[in-house]
């Protein structure tokens, strides 16, 4: 997420920034493997599960049906890694016979337990030790936060290895003291989810671009599985919320108080019987000082199945606060961000192929 300082009137300029993750095969005999990932309780497929061949960094996703499959893989021993949200991810170890195929492979995940009413709501605080929570201590809150980063994880698979275009409708306006919007204008921009840009590090969320611009940054979802976004935030576990949509998890995090420079703050929601994610809140926490005219600025994200189990973003809203000039004058600027026209730019991850 990005905002230009020479266009304040039109509020943060939101774009869905997306790394890449190498997928490679290992080379050397054609070999399928073929796997299902099912529930270790009810016996039934566990669709849209990630799969990785670990060393190899080859992913994929199991079918609806909960099946995987792997080609081309060499003879050798390789250890797969099985996750699905709201589920223990396992790894497991499996033998690729020279000249013949392997067996097929089962992998059973356990449904998490959390006892949510066992997890201790934590008032907030200044953020004087950062990491993730010690499953030692608080073992139900730190397989929550474990399932945040699954689905960081999972968002980082799909846009990298079933990239997707995408069109975003962005709507900007002046807001006045009354809370009334003004001077709307409206502007479409296409995108794809496996292009390059920003990634989150410690404190770094300006830009100084080369025509003397000013680029504010703050996180996506795929930022929160990175060990640079985890190890500079404090996470608290902040209780139940009950929307008409159900009840949601809701996580805080703050940055570090040893960080001097702009970082970020918020919170994220999970689904508390699916766990997975629902809204992000996020707000910058220093403005810098090359921005007089800025006081705040602050981001809501919301994510939406586009397939069962798969989410991505499907709006985004953010507001920049400005300091007050006197009556009648614009006191914020808003955007909003409304994505349209997906559009699978391979296979589908619903229906994924043996990766080559």
């Amino acid at each position: 997420m990005c905002f230009t300082a020479s266009r304040v009137g039109r509020s943060v300029v939101v774009a869905m920034i997306f790394g890449a993750v190498r997928i490679a095969g290992a080379q050397g005999t054609s070999t399928l493997l073929i796997g299902d990932v099912v529930s270790r309780e009810a016996g039934t497929p566990l669709g849209h599960s990630m799969v990785t061949v670990l060393g190899a960094e080859r992913q994929t996703f199991t079918s609806d049906g909960g099946v995987f499959a792997f080609s081309s893989l060499a003879p050798g021993r390789y250890r797969i890694r099985a996750v699905h949200i709201g589920y223990t991810p396992v790894e497991i170890n499996v033998d690729v016979p020279a000249g013949a195929a392997p067996p097929r492979l089962r992998i059973e995940l356990t449904h998490i337990s959390v006892q949510l009413a066992t997890v201790r709501v934590v008032a907030a605080g200044r953020c004087t030790t950062p990491g993730r929570p010690n499953p030692d201590v608080e073992p139900d809150f730190a397989a929550i936060v474990a399932q945040l980063r699954l689905n960081a994880e999972q968002y980082q698979l799909l846009s990298d290895s079933f990239p997707f275009r995408y069109r975003v409708e962005q709507t900007y306006y002046s807001m006045r003291g009354d809370s009334s919007r003004v001077n709307p204008t409206i502007e479409t921009a296409d995108y794809r989810s496996d292009a390059h840009g920003w990634q989150y590090k410690m404190g770094d969320m300006i830009e100084r671009r080369s025509d003397g611009h000013t680029m504010m940054h703050l996180p996506t979802l795929r930022d929160f599985a990175g060990y640079e976004f985890l190890n500079n935030h404090c996470f608290r576990y902040a209780g139940l919320e009950s929307t008409r949509d159900g009840d949601l998890i809701r996580i805080d995090f703050q940055a570090d108080v040893q960080i001097r420079t702009p970082d970020v703050d918020g919170s994220v929601y999970l689904d508390a019987k699916t766990y997975a994610i629902r809204r992000a809140e996020l707000q910058l926490t220093k403005v810098p000082a090359g921005l007089p005219q800025v006081t705040a600025v602050h981001v809501t994200t919301i994510f939406g199945e586009v397939s069962t189990a798969i989410d991505i973003i499907r709006e985004v809203h953010g507001i920049t606060s400005l300091r007050h000039r006197g009556w009648g004058a614009t006191v914020a600027t808003t955007e909003d961000q409304h994505i349209y026209g997906f559009e699978w730019l391979g296979s589908n991850p619903a229906r994924p192929t043996a990766q080559p």
